[in-house]
């Protein structure tokens, strides 16, 4: 296959030969040991169980089916999802060490992997590794403590500038770490009179709206680092070391010409093939940002729909391919490809089976010791973290086509470097661990019993090894879940044909711990002991089914209701006479839409009025199901204990469902000396759907062959409502106009000849929202509010206290409920002369007044 760039040049892709199999690494059979300690691995996981809500959650004993679909609903997030993103970049780092022969390791440590931890790797006489640390035995830290979790660490050597030998200050390289909202500086150094290195803190940067998605460092100016935020932006800083501060710009990037952002996430950043340009990976393209004098253009690279995968496929993964600056590595979740901006098209695909690969690194193949007559062959290694999965392909100019170095071959390497060290690896241990894996339950993870790769490096790359471990394979360092940090050696061989994997008694140590959980036994000494409650009438009401369970309860239950003792006349009174004063209980000869518009004293949205409506509409034998007084309930038995039930206070000021705010409980789940049962009214302790159903079972208008549905007639009466709006309202659109008038049924209120009369109501939707909306989003958030009446005196402060004095400035009904609360008068008369000010200044409110013609 010839591709032909637009620089001319062709391209010619090809299969590898049969012959040219290889090179295949063999699983390694043993690790040498080289530091272990806690620092290396801190806990980042809480000892408590992390059981899904649908653990606690079951119906009548059957398995989660019900369950699964409540907990569903809720859309309650994965407990774990925020320890796979931890785990998603790899925890080492190497900053070479020339003049030392040795190298620089950093990871992330402390309580909560918020601090910089280092390790001096060298190699001695002899040709063996060996690690320094601090004079306590343990790892170099850095003295500052970020406070946030360090999400990834990146490092910049001098010596690839060719600045190393001429530094005479002893700076080896910089480190970048980046946490969710923040980006850190550092300058490595080696002190010669402590004899170790340092870290000096050059200077952060803070983002309080957008996360940091990516950053890296140039390959083209030293102390050069590009930074990319999750709502696209892109900044560059520069670190100036003789003047000791930092610089940085925001490019003006504009993304709108590129397709909507909307549902697309950012992966990654990058440094172009020359100075001023950047690659920036999106999940559905990569965009290529060329930067002249202060303005930015973007290009499309590549979009994710001209590569013919499923329409499901997406980029998940985007890493830099060699040193050119011009190849780069995309990831989808079923396929890796290898591109070339000179090129229309990915230059190689293959297709990977590690699930949710996080990270993606890219090796030349003399940097994992392999001898090849053929140059710039590479190596692409995909894997994650937290399901510790690997896999790596290679690829390089095809000898067949020696005159044409453009020609590409591929093979695969079928090793996970991310193995346990002596795994067997035959097809039968490998079915019965994803067995074993597939069959948990799904509050139990198995990355709890197992010790997991947190990180790697090929130590060839940056540490020269002895000619006899160059010829035979790389060494691969080690960061485990153990706290251990190992040296792993691969050797490479070339074969004819693949060989089937026999059968081998593992080499791998049961003992070892993953520190990633503290020890359950050690930590954690409460019993595991779990009270359910039976909540059958919420999943029959989320099947549509709550009318058949009330009528089978009620049949099943009517013989103990005759044994129940009689309700107090006294109390019944008392009752009565509370919900009357809330607005229950109306007289049926009016109607009850009339009734609720009438007191609508604040914006209150469609919804809220018809749930209004509803409430007032349920007889007094209902309302009394839904409300209560505390000395009327009985404790219920719980663990052998009788708690008490508890309720909020029903309003004071009066009011129907919903309330919005009620004073809190001042007590726990028990009565004690000095709380004690009071006579106020509580509830409601039925939820409004049940006494919709309990309503219509009253009545006798229940159809046996046919299922009530409450959302169904709550529906209805929100269509109701809404009709009634438009005819009644001033929606902002017409100067249609007519009169409310309490004496006149809804039907009288739409046919009403009044016509010249100004509405006394608007209807409104202060939430932008789009056109393609849903009616229950329409219905939530259009508002009714009724038009200020002007009352005598309204010129005349002197008589008015408190927030009333703001009622004059709103145009529309605000009722504020009485307090004992002093309120300063001068400075309430000061904040109502700025509010009066930002009223006449903004136009947008002006706007607002003049579209529902407000205006005085």
């Amino acid at each position: 296959m010839e591709i032909t760039d637009e620089w001319g040049r062709k391209l010619c892709i090809s299969s590898s030969p049969e012959e040219s199999i290889g090179p295949f690494f063999s699983n390694p059979s043993d690790s040498q040991l080289l530091f272990s300690s806690p620092s290396l691995s801190p806990p980042i996981l809480s000892t408590i169980p992390h059981f899904s809500p649908a653990r606690f959650l079951s119906v009548s004993g059957v398995p989660p089916s019900d369950s699964s679909a409540i907990h569903s609903s809720f859309n309650i997030l994965n407990p774990h999802d925020d320890t796979a993103r931890v785990l998603s970049y790899n925890r080492l780092q190497f900053l070479p060490f020339p003049s030392k022969n040795s190298v620089l390791v950093f990871f992330p440590t402390g309580t909560n992997l918020d601090q910089i931890g280092f390790l001096l790797l060298s190699t001695g006489d002899s040709g063996g590794l060996q690690v320094t640390g601090s004079d306590e035995g343990d790892v170099f830290v850095a003295t500052e403590r970020l406070f946030y979790r360090i999400l990834k660490i990146l490092v910049q050597p001098v010596s690839d500038f060719g600045a190393y030998k001429c530094s005479s200050s002893g700076e080896l390289g910089y480190v970048l770490v980046y946490c969710l909202y923040s980006i850190h500086w550092y300058c490595v150094k080696y002190d010669e009179s402590q004899g170790k290195p340092v870290l000096r803190n050059l200077g952060s940067k803070q983002f309080k709206r957008f996360m940091i998605v990516s950053a890296s460092w140039s390959p083209h100016v030293t102390g050069e680092c590009l930074l990319l935020l999750d709502n696209g932006e892109v900044f560059v800083f520069d670190l100036n070391q003789r003047h000791c501060r930092l610089r940085g710009c925001k490019l003006k990037v504009s993304w709108e010409s590129q397709g909507k952002s909307v549902n697309k996430s950012w992966l990654g950043c990058e440094f172009g093939w020359r100075v001023g340009i950047y690659i920036v990976a999106r999940s559905d393209a990569v965009f290529a940002i060329t930067r002249s004098s202060e303005n930015c253009s973007v290009r499309c690279l590549l979009e994710v729909e001209t590569l013919n995968m499923a329409g499901t496929e997406v980029f998940v993964g985007f890493a830099k391919a060699g040193s050119d600056g011009f190849r780069f590595i995309l990831a989808s979740q079923s396929y890796v490809f290898l591109c070339d901006p000179r090129s229309g098209v990915p230059l190689l695909k293959w297709q990977h089976d590690v699930e949710k690969p996080c990270f993606m690194d890219v090796y030349s193949l003399s940097e994992l010791g392999v001898r090849t007559v053929e140059s710039n062959t590479s190596c692409v290694i995909i894997g994650s973290f937290w399901n510790a999965q690997s896999q790596m392909f290679c690829y390089g100019p095809s000898p067949s086509v020696v005159k044409d170095p453009s020609s590409l071959y591929v093979w695969e390497l079928p090793h996970n470097l991310l193995l346990p060290v002596g795994k067997c690896l035959c097809g039968d241990c490998v079915f019965r661990e994803v067995m074993m894996k597939e069959s948990l339950p799904e509050w139990i993870d198995w990355q709890k019993k197992s010790v997991l790769v947190l990180g790697f490096g090929v130590l060839n790359k940056y540490l020269p090894l002895g000619s006899s471990d160059q010829s035979s394979g790389f060494t691969l360092i080690r960061l485990t879940s153990s706290g251990k940090l190992e040296a792993v050696k691969f050797r490479a061989s070339r074969l004819k044909s693949l060989e089937v994997v026999a059968h081998k008694d593992s080499a791998c140590k049961s003992d070892e711990v993953n520190l990633l959980y503290l020890p359950d036994d050690e930590e954690y000494k409460f019993p595991s002991r779990y009270e359910y409650l039976e909540l059958n009438y919420l999943s029959s009401h989320a099947k549509g089914m709550l009318a058949g369970f009330l009528d089978t309860k009620m049949r099943t239950k009517s013989s103990d209701l005759q044994k129940s003792k009689s309700f107090s006349l006294i109390w019944h009174e008392e009752l009565c006479k509370k919900l009357k004063i809330c607005g229950f209980g109306r007289d049926r000869s009016s109607s009850s839409i009339t009734a609720v518009f009438e007191n609508i004293d604040s914006p209150t949205s469609v919804f809220d009025i018809a749930l209004r409506e509803t409430w007032s509409s349920l007889p007094i034998e209902i309302l009394l199901l839904a409300f209560s007084n505390y000395s009327e309930f009985a404790d219920v038995l719980v663990d052998k204990k009788k708690p008490s039930l508890e309720f909020l206070v029903v309003p004071e000021f009066p009011q129907l469902p919903p309330f919005v705010l009620r004073k809190p409980s001042s007590r726990s789940n028990k009565w004690s000396k000095k709380e004690q049962p009071g006579v106020e009214l509580v509830g409601p302790v039925l939820p409004l759907p049940v006494l919709i159903t309990l309503h219509e079972f009253r009545n006798g208008c229940l159809n046996s062959e046919q299922e009530f549905s409450p959302e169904a007639e709550l529906s209805n009466r929100c269509n109701q409502i809404s009709k009634v709006t438009r005819e009644l309202a001033n929606s902002g659109r017409d100067e249609t106009t007519i009169s409310l008038d309490d004496d006149l049924d809804d039907e009288m209120w739409l046919n009403s000849d009044s016509q010249k009369e100004k509405k006394t109501f608007i209807a409104y939707r202060p939430i932008t929202k789009t056109a393609d909306s849903d009616r229950l989003q329409q219905e939530v958030t259009t508002f009714v509010s009724r038009m200020r009446r002007c009352k005598e005196g309204d010129d005349n402060v002197g008589g008015r206290t408190g927030l009333e004095l703001f009622g004059e400035l709103s145009p529309v009904e605000i009722c504020f409920e009485n307090r004992e609360v002093n309120f300063d008068t001068k400075a309430l008369l000061t904040s109502k002369t700025f509010l009066s000010q930002w009223q006449h200044r903004s136009s947008s409110y002006q706007e607002f007044l003049s579209q529902y013609h407000l205006t005085k």
